[in-house]
């Protein structure tokens, strides 16, 4: 990076910082997490949580608020005090996908937040409970047009990202599977352990145990280049089924109103933390990719995806229940 991009953006924080509210902030700082504890955004978010923590010096606290789908966090979040004091914790899932499935709302993922800032983007993989005879992706298919609705896949909920993964690569597949939805990614792997399901997609780190004990098998990683976590395993593309654009992010996003020289305040603090070596490092042990950027290409971001996942889950007819 160079002086003058270095002293520009130095310049250009301590304008935002001279414009914040003189108290701000002085009061812990709470993240919605729309999710039980334990999962990959639960995880992202204490680890970011710690670390925004030292940057502002008041404690930043997890609120885990699961259920709905993640619509009663993310209500929650919408219905906060727009002072810089409660951010939620989105996923492609838990804020767009999910609300789509769901039809009417007391909120809107656009109108009623501002989006702060793009952590990551997430590594999905597919994997099968290891006594399916299936090897690739090829055997996969083929193995499951042979039995059309004979194989269950598990998600964690109608509307979550492996619901919808799952639903469009079965779609470009030509095959047909049978849905079963638990209430959460670790009761999907039970299930996938205890063979109750077959198949499933998930966050490469938490399927990673499981596939170094022999558990199960992974197929494909739904990325466009191979993760150095798992080496050997083709993206879907060089699995033969072409690019498939699932990529999931993982951001921060404040209830709409909040000042704009807070949200730009937090952006700015959060970019300088994640461009940190040791948090560059930690997201790639967890099979996460570093998006960062200014909250207004995290806007652009958000109402792309609102257009692209409410089309994709219309076209499949994926609705709550």
């Amino acid at each position: 990076m160079s002086r003058v991009v270095v002293a520009s953006f130095a310049l250009a924080s301590i304008a935002a910082a001279a414009t914040l509210p003189p108290d701000y902030p002085s009061r812990p700082i709470h993240i919605i997490v729309p999710s039980a504890p334990g999962g990959l955004g639960d995880i992202l978010a204490r680890h970011v949580g710690d670390r925004l923590s030292v940057a502002l010096r008041v404690p930043v606290v997890i609120d885990n608020k699961p259920g709905g789908s993640s619509i009663i966090g993310n209500e929650l979040a919408a219905r906060a005090a727009p002072d810089g004091y409660t951010l939620l914790l989105a996923t492609s899932a838990t804020f767009i996908t999910a609300s789509q499935a769901a039809g009417k709302l007391n909120y809107d993922p656009l109108r009623d937040f501002t989006p702060v800032f793009n952590i990551a983007y997430a590594t999905s993989v597919v994997v099968v409970n290891a006594s399916l005879p299936v090897h690739t992706l090829a055997e996969l298919i083929a193995y499951a047009k042979a039995r059309p609705g004979q194989l269950n896949y598990a998600s964690s909920g109608v509307g979550s990202a492996n619901h919808v993964d799952t639903e469009v690569f079965a779609s470009l597949a030509g095959i047909k599977l049978l849905h079963v939805p638990y209430r959460g990614t670790a009761d999907g792997y039970r299930a996938l352990l205890a063979n109750e399901v077959q198949i499933m997609f998930g966050a490469i780190t938490s399927a990673l145990p499981y596939i170094k004990t022999g558990k199960l098998r992974a197929l494909v990683v739904l990325v466009d280049k191979r993760s150095p976590l798992l080496p050997d395993v083709p993206t879907i593309a060089q699995a033969g089924l072409g690019e498939v654009d699932v990529r999931k992010w993982l951001g921060l996003v404040a209830p709409a109103g909040t000042r704009p020289e807070i949200v730009r305040y937090l952006n700015r603090t959060l970019d300088r933390i994640l461009h940190g070596q040791e948090m560059r490092a930690w997201l790639e042990s967890q099979g996460l990719e570093l998006a960062g950027g200014s909250d207004r290409y995290f806007d652009d971001v958000l109402r792309a995806d609102y257009a692209k996942w409410g089309e994709t889950v219309r076209r499949l007819h994926i609705q709550t229940e």
